[in-house]
């Protein structure tokens, strides 16, 4: 007979809990009050993730701005059916954070800054008042909107208290795992945090990749962002036990990049989604008169931050290619999403072509409502990056039913497959043919619809079952 052991020598398995790091998200929400793709995909993944089994065990972690790594239950995001800067700012800021209803048009970065908002307040009703309407253009907004903000009332409902954090350190124990979802470069004391609890608590962190952007197409950043996320890389296998990426583009360049460093680490591949958030129906009066005209004509779009990086100049000169060509009916060129250019040269471009004559239009900052409608609306979509780690709106694009232009380079094939028509992001002529087709042959692209329609499009919960096999 088999000789049971004592009760205080049996081992017992305790599931680890996990901690996402939204260290990143904090620094976002301080800044901007939209979301973007790094901060959308952290929020989605907590959200499936918590949803399955286990998920008890799911907590959010973030570095505060008094210098503590602090733990919450996942509830406080997972609570949130959209993104909410307002209970985001909340969490992380209690009431220091100036309440979007409160905030005027073009000051949403300083709602932590009383100072600077003051200041900055004083200065555009100063632009109003002299009909400086270019200075209003140049962030996205008019006087007509900053006079009607200023003549509404604003009322603002209370938040309950701020949510209290229990510091990591006290609730970590070995086997836990911290999985750091963003990129925290800017946070020397969490690297020193983590790898404290790595050698004190003896827990597991894992980064999870999206780009090596910073470090192998810095030209087409600013100055400064390179260096640090490469310092901030490289000092996280200091602590780091392992890594995923976001597609086999990036576990190459992430490969390759650690034995390089002479510190090789395990890299697996969890893919993004090719799924796109459907917000609630719109409301009378949810779309901006902008979009409203957009909408009344054929059109193509362009999702994502307006940066060097997506090669949008090349993609506007394959437009002007377009509209001088007599053969076709040229849709208008609709870009969509926050401007952050590093050079003058598209803004350039539009100015001195007065927007390519109205055939090249800019949306800045749709909502989740207008996008859909973008999205919906459309002839196609297009994306032609010089370098991305996945590719968002591709996904989004298939998700919607609409086919798109891609870059042949680094991981967008891995999203679009063949689903897309492809160009080569360098050259201005490819691009425009490969536009050309999408516009002039219709049964192709209506092919290219109807099999996106019989493909089984990757999902955000198959991205977060695959995540936690990954960790376990």
């Amino acid at each position: 007979m088999r000789e049971i052991a004592p009760r205080s020598q049996r081992r017992t398995t305790v599931a680890p809990t996990y901690f996402f790091d939204v260290s990143d998200i904090l620094s976002y929400v301080r800044t901007e009050s939209s979301i973007s793709g790094i901060q959308r995909v952290s929020l989605e993944l907590i959200k499936r993730i918590s949803a399955q089994p286990g998920a008890a065990n799911v907590m959010i972690s973030f570095w505060t701005l008094d210098d503590r790594y602090v733990a919450l239950p996942a509830s406080y995001i997972t609570d949130m059916p959209e993104f909410d800067t307002d209970r985001l700012s909340h969490m992380f800021f209690g009431t220091r954070a100036r309440r979007m209803e409160q905030t005027a048009p073009t000051l949403a970065r300083y709602r932590l800054r009383p100072l600077k908002y003051w200041v900055y307040s004083i200065v555009r009703h100063f632009k109003a008042a002299i009909g400086d309407e270019a200075h209003f253009v140049n962030k996205g907004c008019s006087i007509a909107e900053w006079k009607s903000y200023h003549a509404r009332e604003h009322e603002v409902t209370p938040f309950p208290p701020q949510p209290k954090g229990q510091l990591v350190g006290d609730l970590v124990k070995p086997g836990d795992r911290v999985v750091v979802l963003g990129a925290v470069f800017g946070l020397s004391k969490l690297a020193k945090e983590l790898e404290r609890l790595k050698n004190d608590k003896q827990i597991d962190v894992t980064i999870f990749v999206h780009d090596l952007i910073p470090i192998l197409a810095k030209e087409h950043l600013n100055g400064g962002f390179s260096h640090k996320f490469d310092n901030w890389l490289r000092n996280s296998t200091n602590y780091c036990s392992s890594y995923l990426a976001n597609s086999c583009h990036t576990s190459r360049d992430l490969l390759s990049y650690l034995e390089k460093e002479g510190a090789p680490r395990p890299v697996k591949v969890v893919p993004l989604a090719q799924q796109f958030h459907r917000p609630d129906a719109a409301e009378e009066g949810a779309f901006s008169e902008q979009v409203r005209q957009i909408l009344d004509h054929p059109f193509v779009l362009v999702v994502g931050t307006l940066e060097d990086r997506k090669n949008l100049l090349r993609l506007a000169l394959a437009w002007q290619y377009l509209c001088v060509d007599e053969n076709i009916a040229t849709p208008k060129l609709i870009f969509a999403g926050k401007q952050n250019w590093q050079s003058p040269d598209f803004p350039d471009f539009m100015r001195q072509t007065k927007s390519l004559n109205g055939m090249v239009e800019i949306v800045n900052r749709p909502s989740d409502v207008e996008l859909a409608a973008l999205y919906s609306n459309c002839l196609f979509t297009a994306m032609v990056s010089l370098y991305e780690g996945w590719g968002l709106p591709i996904g989004e694009s298939l998700s919607m039913g609409k086919t798109a232009v891609v870059a042949r380079s680094t991981s967008m094939p891995e999203v679009g497959g063949d689903l897309v028509e492809y160009c080569d992001p360098l050259d201005v002529e490819s691009i425009a043919t490969a536009c050309k087709t999408l516009i002039v042959d219709t049964a192709h692209r209506k092919a290219l619809e109807g099999r996106i329609a019989q493909t089984r499009l990757r999902t955000w919960d198959d991205v977060a079952e695959e995540f936690i096999q990954a960790l376990r």
